[in-house]
C-alpha cells in the first residue's frame, strides 16, 4: 500500500476515534454551545491524529511544514463541526441525518487534502491512487444496477402488487406504512443481497425472524397478515436472485453454500 493511502487511513482513523468512542457527552452536548468544549475536541483529535500518524504513517512529528498541516487539518475540523452546528440549528428534525452525511464527507476530504500534503503527493502519484482497473469498474457497474434494481425498483414492484391490500388495512395509519414500511423494504432487500453476495445465507433467517417479531402483534388482522407475507415474499424473491445474480457474475457459479 502507499504511504499517501496509509497516511489517508491513519487520519480516518484517528477521526472516528475522536468523533465517535471517545467524543466525550459533555463534548457532544456543550461543543456547539461554547468554545472551551470545541477546543477540547479539537485537542483530542489533534493528539489522535498525531498518534496514529506516528504508529502507521511514520511522518516526521519535528517537521514544522507537518505539525502546520495537522494543525490546519483540526482547525478545519473544527470549523465544519460549527458548520453542522449551524445547519441543525436552521434545519427540521428529519433532516439531522443529512447533516451527519455531509458533515461525515467534508471531513473525509480534509483528511484527504491533509494526507496529499503530508506526502507531497505528485500529480502523478495521485493518478496511481485513483486508477480504477477496467474489471474493478465492470464490478462495481454490475454491483450497482443490481443493488438499485432490486432495492428501489423492486420496492416500486412490490407496492404496485399490494397496493389493493394496503388500501384495507387500517391496523395504522397509510402515511406511516408507506414511510416505515418502504425504510424496511430498503434495508432488507441490502441485506438479503449481501448476505447472499457474502455466501453466507443463514443470515436471511436472521434478517426475516427480527423482521417478522417487530410485526407480530399486528398479524391478528388477517387482511395485514396477507399484506405483509406477499411483501415479505415478494421482496425476498428479488433480493435472492438479485444476489444470485451477482454472484454468478463475481465468482462465475450460482450457489447458496
Amino acid at each position: 500500500m502507499q504511504p499517501l493511502q496509509i497516511t489517508f487511513m491513519a487520519l480516518i482513523l484517528a477521526h472516528l476515534l475522536g468523533d465517535f468512542p471517545l467524543q466525550w457527552a459533555w463534548i457532544a452536548k456543550n461543543k456547539c454551545r461554547s468554545a472551551w468544549p470545541l477546543a477540547c475536541h479539537g485537542l483530542i483529535h489533534l493528539v489522535l491524529a498525531w498518534t496514529c500518524l506516528l504508529l502507521f504513517a511514520d511522518q516526521a512529528f519535528f517537521s514544522f511544514p507537518n505539525q502546520i498541516i495537522v494543525f490546519s487539518y483540526v482547525i478545519w475540523h473544527l470549523l465544519i463541526d460549527k458548520l453542522k452546528c449551524t445547519f441543525k440549528a436552521r434545519a427540521r428534525t428529519g433532516s439531522h441525518w443529512l447533516s451527519f452525511l455531509t458533515d461525515q464527507f467534508l471531513h473525509a476530504l480534509t483528511a484527504a487534502a491533509a494526507a496529499i500534503l503530508l506526502c507531497r503527493a505528485s500529480m502523478s502519484a495521485l493518478t496511481e491512487v485513483i486508477r480504477i482497473s477496467g474489471a474493478a469498474k465492470a464490478n462495481v457497474l454490475e454491483t450497482a444496477i443490481v443493488y438499485l434494481a432490486v432495492i428501489f425498483g423492486g420496492g416500486y414492484f412490490i407496492r404496485a402488487v399490494t397496493s389493493g391490500l394496503a388500501n384495507d388495512i387500517s391496523s395504522e395509519p397509510a402515511g406511516q406504512m408507506a414511510n416505515a414500511g418502504m425504510y424496511v423494504g430498503w434495508i432488507e432487500r441490502f441485506l438479503v443481497i449481501t448476505a447472499i453476495v457474502m455466501q453466507s445465507p443463514s443470515l436471511i433467517g436472521l434478517i426475516l425472524t427480527g423482521k417478522s417479531i417487530a410485526r407480530f402483534p399486528e398479524f391478528e388482522e388477517p387482511r395485514f397478515a396477507e399484506y405483509f407475507l406477499i411483501g415479505t415474499l415478494l421482496s425476498l424473491s428479488l433480493s435472492v436472485l438479485g444476489g444470485l445474480l451477482l454472484h454468478q457474475l463475481f465468482y462465475g457459479t450460482i450457489s447458496l453454500k
